[in-house]
């Protein structure tokens, strides 16, 4: 078992303006758990899925591909699936992937 603290939590950059990421756990193939926080009109460009992508949304609102999601709300990426994401508000995103993604 091991714990994260929340006061040992760093978020880092992406590289995407307005997009920071907490990884909290890699699954050895390039996917894991991470925290992911969009500032307000930060745009994530189409990505591709190459393994699942599951992402519960614990605070804000973001527009991915033709879907809104918001706090509370739940989305499944099946492998293949390509999309975008622009937040509408500042986002937080709790995700799990199996193979991360790969910008297009």
């Amino acid at each position: 078992m091991s714990v994260i603290r929340s006061s040992a939590m760093e978020y880092v950059e992406s590289g995407i303006e307005g997009i920071s990421q907490c990884e909290l756990w890699d699954n050895g193939t390039n996917g894991g758990t991470s925290l992911v926080r969009l500032l307000a009109g930060a745009y994530f460009p189409n990505h591709n899925h190459p393994g699942w992508e599951q992402a519960y949304i614990l605070s804000g609102k973001v527009a991915v591909g033709t879907e809104v999601v918001e706090k509370g709300d739940y989305l499944f990426a099946k492998a293949g699936d390509i999309h975008d994401a622009k937040a509408i508000e500042d986002t937080e995103i709790l995700a799990f992937t199996e193979k991360g993604v790969e910008l297009i």
